[in-house]
């Protein structure tokens, strides 16, 4: 099958449009993902969801998933995305582990075109129960249906205390961003059962992380409002083309090539 096609490409110029069109089908899209930890805070694997509606990380108010609550307190996004509803799709992105300040990480996804919302949530370090995220799913459809080059970046500055441990950093995978070095057990800390909550506060780690080793908690402002936050997170998502289609449309610009030296 793939001489016919290559037998085609080698005729016309037109063909190669004719190729484009076979490999790339017309319920998928490409993406290319990037998520940042941009400011001083770090981040734990981030996990993104493309969906139609159907997926609900989280509600204010409302008390944390066993989902959710592992992914606040030790960055593990496994039982989470496991929970989602089936034709989402959804992934996990991580940078060889936890994203500490100023670390980003790149992936391409194929997504279906009828999953133009998105939901995403990563749990914030230092800390053993905050995440960032969105309680209302972002559309992408202008991404998708925008063909490829169309491109968007998504700042998230709004913090959610999970509402699940006591805090105490000291229980937090990423505790060596303020200089504790003592190791606890990430999820060990104290349980509670309060509601998700936003951490609307300026210097929000001042009570419990400043410590000697030169850790400035002055510097953040997680305001619900948005005035003057510090951004914590950023995916930048951009329509790429798909990796079997720069290939066999490559594979036809040789044909072509090979075709015109014969003539």
């Amino acid at each position: 099958m793939l001489m016919l096609m290559l037998m085609k490409v080698t005729t016309t110029p037109s063909a190669i449009l004719a190729l484009g069109a076979l490999v790339s089908p017309a319920n998928a899209a490409s993406l290319r993902i990037t998520v940042e930890a941009p400011s001083n805070v770090g981040l734990a694997p981030a996990l993104l969801s493309f969906h139609d509606g159907s997926v609900d990380f989280f509600d204010t108010g409302s008390a944390a998933s066993a989902g959710l609550e592992l992914l606040a307190e030790v960055g593990d996004t496994s039982l989470l995305q496991g929970s989602l509803a089936a034709g989402s799709d959804n992934v996990t992105i991580a940078n060889g582990g936890p994203f500490f300040p100023g670390n980003s990480n790149t992936v391409t996804f194929d997504i279906s075109d009828t999953n133009t919302l998105l939901s995403f949530a990563a749990m914030i370090l230092p800390s053993n129960d905050w995440f960032i995220g969105n309680n209302n799913a972002i559309d992408i459809s202008s991404i998708i249906t925008g063909g490829l080059g169309a491109t968007n970046t998504f700042d998230f500055g709004r913090v959610y205390d999970a509402g699940t441990e006591a805090e105490d950093f000291m229980y937090s995978p990423g505790n060596g961003i303020i200089g504790i070095t003592t190791p606890a057990t990430p999820g060990d800390g104290t349980a509670t059962t309060d509601v998700i909550s936003l951490v609307d506060q300026a210097d929000p780690f001042g009570s419990f992380a400043n410590t000697s080793a030169g850790f400035d908690s002055t510097i953040f402002d997680f305001n619900a409002a948005g005035v003057g936050n510090t951004i914590l997170g950023r995916i930048t998502i951009t329509n790429v083309p798909e990796p079997s289609s720069i290939a066999l449309v490559s594979l036809a610009g040789l044909g072509l090539i090979g075709r015109r030296k014969r003539s």
